[in-house]
């Protein structure tokens, strides 16, 4: 690559960087290129975008963006996969191909001004999507309205029953 066209990628994964909720690193090491096709079209149908970077010029992105906890991860090859949505989706789907494709291998990431090792990013995986999240504490929420409005039915009811009773004893 020319020197421009270097200052240009840098430039580029800097403003990509800049406005990311999460980034993952991964060594994909001795994966096929079908594989690392696939990985790369799951992401970035997403809408999140994974690229395969020289480690030098991605520290200059990261650096610029006062990233320098990433610094002792950008050896040998690496995969940077910049998250703008749910890291956990993301998280999700590498997990999946760390699985999938035995030579891809989740290194580390970061999220929220900190670096996450490996097992942080699986336990990132691991949890439930934001909408599940959401859905759970919806019904937490609805669990003690909803049990005062079938206690509130049961007193007529059982009343009701009552009266039933003494009508049958009564005939």
């Amino acid at each position: 690559m020319k020197k421009s066209d270097k200052q240009l990628l840098v430039e580029g994964l800097k403003a990509k960087i800049e406005k990311a909720n999460a980034i993952f690193l991964a060594d994909y090491k001795g994966c096929t290129f079908p594989e690392l096709t696939a990985i790369r079209s799951a992401i970035k149908s997403t809408g999140n975008d994974f690229r395969v970077v020289k480690n030098r010029l991605l520290k200059l992105a990261l650096n610029a963006n006062n990233i320098t906890q990433l610094d002792a991860d950008l050896k040998e090859q690496t995969t940077c996969t910049i998250v703008f949505g749910e890291p956990t989706e993301v998280a999700k789907l590498l997990k999946k191909f760390s699985k999938d494709f035995k030579r891809f291998e989740i290194r580390s990431g970061y999220f929220e001004g900190q670096r996450l090792s490996k097992d942080d990013v699986i336990a990132l995986a691991d949890l439930p999507s934001r909408e599940e999240l959401l859905g759970r504490m919806l019904g937490s929420i609805n669990a003690p309205v909803r049990n005062f409005v079938s206690l509130l039915a049961n007193v007529p009811r059982s009343l009701l029953n009552v009266l039933n009773a003494i009508k049958d004893k009564k005939n």
